[in-house]
C-alpha cells in the first residue's frame, strides 16, 4: 500500500490522491504535525518532497499505461504457425 505522509495545509495531497485513485491503487494519507515536507512510501521505496512524489506517481501512471498497451488481445497472431 502507498502511504503519503504530509504536513498540515499541504495543498498537493488532494491532487496526488486523485491521481492514485485514477490508477485504482490502494493508498492512505497521514497528516503529521511535525512533518517539514511530504513523503510517499511504497513498500521499500520512498519519495521525499513534492517533485519526487510527482515523479514517482508519473512513473506509476506510465507503468499502468504500458501494462494496458501490452495486452495480447491487441495483436493479431497467425495461428497456422
Amino acid at each position: 500500500m502507498i502511504t503519503i505522509f504530509y504536513e498540515h495545509g499541504n495543498i498537493d495531497v488532494s491532487i496526488w490522491t486523485d491521481r492514485l485513485g485514477a490508477l485504482f491503487l490502494k493508498y492512505r494519507t497521514v497528516e503529521e504535525a511535525e512533518a517539514e515536507f511530504p513523503r510517499l512510501v511504497d513498500d521499500k521505496k520512498t519519495a521525499e518532497g513534492k517533485v519526487a512524489i510527482d515523479e514517482y506517481i508519473d512513473g506509476l501512471e506510465q507503468f499502468v499505461k504500458n501494462w494496458y498497451e501490452d495486452r495480447c488481445d491487441k495483436y493479431e497472431f497467425d495461428t497456422d504457425q
